[in-house]
């Protein structure tokens, strides 16, 4: 009796279950009965029993349906990833097909004549740097590539080859710090100067006339007086003027022509 006042709780979940087994025996034992007595239990029994397989149903359809979800969001997930992978792919097409729309203005440049022929490269490693100073194209002297050879895309000079190899040369873009390239103003061929790159991705020099009237925004293309550099390939456009009283010259900063960032493809001129 003890046992039973402490586990109160218990103790009527156990007489229930008990209760109910013993309606649902007699309720066999008199199934079919006419009895008040098999009436008055099957009654009972049915409104027992109807909640309790109503629940039934339910719990059974909640799992059913929980798991078709489950599986449907499985199959969601494989379509987005399939998706992403399509939309990945048609992304890489249209920068290649971008990069070979530029690659082809260089065929109509004006330093192309029937002397020159061009050859398309992929880039295919750096030397580290985030700006492309050096990098290695895979073309070599069995494509036709000498040391020297110039390096450019539609959008303007890249730099040119320093070392060849035979299915691979080595480049060194006109941004980096030992390059050197004498320039021409394209609105005034008369206003010369020397670039060089200043390590950060971008040009500097100064003009050989400190007089000069070169403004922001004017357009720098290579002058043709060196010999590895022909005449009229855009460089870059001049972001600041700076007047240094020291030396007495006039100092540029050039924006390059070519976005060396993404850079991917080049032309190399033969």
């Amino acid at each position: 009796m003890r046992w039973i006042k402490e586990h109160k709780l218990l103790t009527g979940i156990l007489g229930t279950v008990f209760l109910l087994c013993i309606m649902i025996i007699v309720s066999y034992l008199t199934q079919g009965s006419t009895s008040p007595i098999g009436r008055q239990i099957e009654r009972a029994t049915s409104f027992i029993q109807r909640p309790l397989a109503l629940a039934a149903f339910e719990v059974r359809d909640g799992v059913i349906g929980f798991r078709r979800v489950l599986a449907e969001n499985e199959e969601l997930r494989q379509e987005i990833s399939e998706l992403r992978a399509q939309n990945m792919r048609y992304r890489m097409t249209e920068d290649d097909l971008e990069e070979l729309r530029r690659l082809a203005a260089v065929l109509n440049h004006e330093i192309m004549t029937y002397e020159h022929e061009v050859v398309t490269a992929n880039i295919i490693s750096l030397d580290g740097t985030n700006w492309f100073n050096v990098f290695t194209i895979n073309r070599g002297t069995n494509d036709g590539v000498y040391e020297n050879a110039v390096v450019m895309n539609g959008d303007g000079l890249v730099g040119i080859v320093d070392d060849a190899g035979a299915n691979s040369s080595r480049v060194i873009a006109v941004i980096d710090t030992t390059s050197q390239i004498s320039f021409i103003v394209a609105r005034d061929s008369s206003m010369l100067g020397l670039l060089w790159g200043d390590g950060n991705g971008a040009l500097e020099g100064f003009m050989l006339d400190s007089q000069a009237g070169v403004v922001e925004g004017d357009i720098l293309l290579t002058s043709g007086k060196s010999p590895m550099f022909p005449r009229g390939i855009e460089l870059g456009r001049v972001t600041s003027i700076y007047n240094d009283p020291n030396t007495l010259s006039r100092t540029v900063t050039v924006e390059p022509a070519v976005s060396f960032g993404n850079l991917r493809k080049v032309a190399v001129i033969l």
